[in-house]
């Protein structure tokens, strides 16, 4: 009986440390942004989003951690040539639900604890860089047929707010009707270790 018992637990065991998925995943990603926030009536209503670094690691098969660098690009609407570049670096925690054997929903509540902007093309600041923080609410939904390479489809909402800005050599803090926000929908390919 005692056989019995340990052959059923080593063999479930096994199962479990099957079933995990990887502990690293990283990846990249392309998407469409949608301005919001202050000022967001000047810019084109998307814009294009990279996402340079998307980076996780899992302490088990439920939760982990994500960090990600994503930049988005905005035209404004009456002045040719002019755009708005915003990169937002930010990281948290990560919970996976397993939505069967070969796909999962990752959420991603995350801190964005560098926003940047950088304005282009504006005669009044032109070259400006504005500096600020937030939150990401991220997720991306995984699939794929290998245990390596997996697609996603992600949703990942931004808000926060601009806290100083830099232009000609100097360097003025912001304090209201600063808000910014975005939304992005896109899709990715990551490998998992």
């Amino acid at each position: 009986m005692k056989k019995i018992i340990l052959t059923v637990i080593a063999v479930c065991g096994i199962s479990f440390a099957n079933a995990q998925e990887s502990k690293v995943y990283l990846g990249v990603s392309v998407g469409v942004a949608f301005p919001g926030g202050d000022g967001s009536e000047n810019l084109n209503s998307a814009g294009l989003n990279l996402g340079f670094l998307n980076f996780g690691y899992r302490f088990s098969e439920s939760w982990g951690a994500t960090l990600n660098l994503t930049s988005s690009g905005f035209a404004y609407k009456d002045i040719d040539g002019a755009a708005l570049g915003v990169g937002v670096f930010s990281v948290g925690p990560m919970y996976t639900a397993k939505l069967g054997d070969k796909m999962s929903l990752d959420l991603k509540p995350q801190y964005a604890f560098s926003i940047a902007g950088k304005t282009k093309g504006l005669d009044e600041i032109d070259d400006a860089t504005l500096k600020g923080s937030g939150i990401v609410l991220g997720s991306s939904l995984n699939f794929g047929i290998s245990k390596g390479f997996k697609f996603s489809i992600n949703l990942d909402y931004t808000t926060g707010k601009w806290k100083e800005i830099e232009f000609d050599g100097e360097t003025e803090s912001l304090d209201s009707n600063n808000k910014i926000s975005s939304l992005v929908l896109g899709a990715g390919l990551r490998y998992n270790f």
